[in-house]
């Protein structure tokens, strides 16, 4: 029997470990696959991720630093340029960084068990039960569902949402000598973004690390079971490599081999407990619906639900009554930001998206707020005010 069993090993589920073993609570870590193992991701850490936790994130951990980027419009007749004598995000290897942060809730006391897929769980009165696939069975207290977009522990709680839209990415990471990195990209290392490539709801983008050039393709669409016509995002890929090479963005040694795609969600499920069930990162569906990050918000979940089963354990009631409490937690603590932010992206996607870049590269003060913003060194649920008077200004700006 153990306190809690945590499925999944991203980035979510280690920090709940972790924390959770911290306090003193027996835990089991649970993962399908072997580790380390890759996951598609564009393998950026925002600075709020190193602020809030850099007692976790270790340098060992960080390939490398990026200080700033460009991004285009769809059109490419605008740009907006932003550097910082600061890092604005950290760049990791997934395979490594997951890798590292099983560690991490192992160190603090976690047991760990790989290869183990959940098919089922069972909610009792006095207890939970993880099924796996080999039809053995562990007893819990509280189930943690860390277990991504597609979780099995949502799917059989009924917390998953029926036709719930979901992003849709594709990327390929690229191992590149230093030297020519160096060329191309300095040593601050200063990627690349390109808003709606070839009218997706979304954006490409280009990631340079230490030795390796992460290029991928994103798209969040909030209303995708009224979408008429499927993308391709593997063609359009491939179309996406060969205009940055054409713009000489990238080196002309990149050739498109082994391209993996990934899901993500849009946002939270209306609800992210039930009796004995917790979810956290994307199987909650926390993300940052106008860049698709979510890794802050994985981790910062894990250490809530960690606080929140310490509280339900100390009662001994592991209710939902009792476990609610995780819900109005993270609303508080990143929830209205989110709200936002989904709010800020509806609002763009109703506007000529020209002619907001229009507006930006002519005031590199309001363009510097919204980057501050997006890597959250702001929060724009503190600043939504003076975001829409700073917008409204350059509006009239535009229009005179």
């Amino acid at each position: 029997m153990y306190d809690v069993v945590v499925v999944g090993a991203g980035p979510a589920g280690s920090t709940a470990a972790k924390f959770c073993s911290e306090k003193g609570i027996k835990t089991l870590l649970i993962d399908k696959d072997k580790f380390p193992r890759d996951k598609p991701c564009g393998g950026g850490l925002p600075a709020h991720v190193l602020k809030r936790f850099k007692n976790i994130v270790s340098e060992d951990m960080i390939e490398s630093y990026s200080y700033g980027g460009t991004t285009y419009s769809s059109s490419l007749r605008y740009k907006i340029e932003a550097k910082s004598d600061e890092p604005v995000t950290a760049m990791v290897i997934r395979k490594k960084f997951d890798h590292e942060m099983v560690k991490v809730a192992i160190k603090h006391g976690a047991d760990f068990k790989c290869e183990a897929k959940v098919v089922d769980i069972e909610i009792l009165n006095d207890k939970a039960t993880v099924i796996l696939d080999d039809e053995s069975r562990i007893d819990t207290k509280i189930i943690v569902g860390a277990d991504g977009v597609w979780s099995i522990v949502a799917k059989k709680t009924g917390l998953k949402q029926k036709n719930n839209p979901i992003g849709l990415c594709v990327v390929e990471e690229y191992e590149v000598e230093e030297k020519i990195m160096d060329k191309f990209f300095g040593k601050s290392r200063e990627g690349y973004l390109n808003s709606k490539f070839q009218n997706i709801a979304g954006y490409g983008w280009v990631f340079p690390k230490k030795k390796h050039l992460n290029i991928g393709l994103g798209e969040i669409e909030y209303n995708s079971k009224n979408k008429k016509k499927k993308t391709n995002l593997a063609n359009i890929y491939k179309d996406y490599v060969s205009m940055l090479k054409e713009m000489k963005l990238i080196p002309e040694i990149i050739k498109v081999s082994k391209i993996k795609g990934g899901a993500l969600p849009v946002f939270p499920l209306k609800k992210t407990y039930s009796d004995r069930i917790l979810l956290v990162g994307d199987a909650a569906g926390f993300i940052n619906p106008i860049t698709g990050e979510g890794i802050y918000y994985a981790m910062v979940s894990g250490q809530i639900a960690a606080e929140t089963i310490q509280k339900a354990l100390a009662e001994n009631d592991a209710s939902k009554r009792s476990l609610s409490i995780y819900q109005k937690s993270w609303k508080k603590d990143f929830g209205k930001d989110l709200k936002l932010l989904y709010w800020f992206t509806k609002q763009q996607r109703k506007t000529k998206s020209e002619r907001n870049f229009r507006i930006m590269e002519k005031d590199p003060t309001f363009n510097q707020l919204l980057v501050d913003v997006m890597t959250g060194d702001l929060s724009i649920r503190k600043n939504k005010w003076k975001i829409l008077r700073k917008y409204i200004v350059c509006l009239i700006k535009d229009i005179l």
